[in-house]
């Protein structure tokens, strides 16, 4: 075991494997991501924008600026735990670069990032992973939240429509 330089609690690393034994826990849902561009909104530059994915009205948009960061985040429906994925925003897409959730288990990816337990959070990153937009299903009820850059004011989860399949995409 070590510390994380910075870090107030306990970090281990593990490999996969082990760390399906250590959490011992079931099955994880994950976010449905799908394709997209950027291309901006045609005034003012590429913007971040929050939309529905079926009729494209669009909930909220804010300035993109390449490197900023994007959290998706919500409580997992059988754990009751914080599930958090952290996008890097760049000109062509979001590159999914963090997960933090408590359970570690089945449909969870055995061979993508550094994993670590840190303050009994699974962290997983260095995932690099490419995509055009995030999607999903809103729902009042798992209490989701949108942090741009740590803030999660700029998008107000609480005022997105309830049970409508969203999506988060550069424009």
């Amino acid at each position: 075991m070590h510390h994380t330089p910075g870090s107030t609690g306990h970090t281990t690393g593990l490999s996969r494997r082990r760390l399906l034994r250590h959490t011992g826990l079931a099955a994880v849902a994950a976010v449905a991501v799908s394709a997209a561009g950027c291309s901006g909104l045609g005034t003012g530059g590429p913007q971040l924008v929050c939309r529905h994915q079926r009729s494209e009205e669009i909930y909220a948009q804010i300035p993109l600026e390449p490197g900023m960061l994007l959290t998706h985040s919500w409580l997992h429906s059988i754990e009751l735990s914080r599930w958090s994925d952290t996008y890097r925003c760049e000109a062509d897409g979001l590159t999914l670069i963090r997960t933090e959730l408590e359970a570690y288990g089945a449909g969870m990816p055995m061979d993508e990032g550094e994993v670590r337990i840190e303050d009994g959070r699974v962290i997983i990153t260095e995932i690099d992973r490419p995509f055009e937009a995030v999607r999903w299903i809103h729902s009042h009820e798992v209490d989701y939240r949108i942090g741009i850059d740590g803030d999660e004011s700029l998008i107000d989860a609480a005022d997105l429509p309830h049970r409508e399949p969203l999506e988060l995409r550069p424009l």
